[in-house]
């Protein structure tokens, strides 16, 4: 049993981590505002943001793509061998930024935007279920 949850948890958050290569590729190699996020900017004001935004959308891109690369790298090295704080660990390092990707999707839903943390949820709960299955790995034969 120990052996599957070990699995289990490897699998997950190396999805985890494919995620946030995607999500981080996307980000960084925007060339349009991303529609959800036009969505809540006022017409007046979107050629003035522009600057500001490619440049946020560069940051959280390069960040989430090298939280994913490294992510993966301890999830296929470290992860299979670590004890539950290992797990714990890089179970808190995927949910802050799912967290407050949640918190931003229901700022910009008050703009009228068409976000929700819901997508976020499930990533989290994704992390949880990952991070829940290495723990008991190390406690269960």
């Amino acid at each position: 049993m120990a052996r599957y949850l070990r699995w289990t948890s490897v699998v997950l958050f190396s999805l985890l981590s494919a995620f946030f290569i995607w999500f981080g590729w996307l980000y960084a190699s925007v060339e349009e505002p991303l529609w959800f996020h036009n969505a809540a900017v006022p017409d007046h004001a979107k050629e003035a943001i522009r600057p500001l935004y490619f440049a946020l959308m560069n940051l959280i891109g390069g960040a989430a793509l090298g939280l994913g690369v490294l992510g993966l790298v301890v999830t296929l090295t470290v992860l299979p061998k670590a004890r539950a704080w290992i797990g714990a660990a890089l179970a808190l390092a995927y949910a802050i930024p799912f967290v407050m990707a949640a918190i931003t999707a229901e700022e910009l839903s008050k703009t009228g935007a068409p976000t929700s943390w819901h997508i976020m949820g499930v990533l989290l709960a994704v992390t949880l279920v990952a991070c829940f299955a290495h723990a008991l790995s190390s406690r269960v034969k």
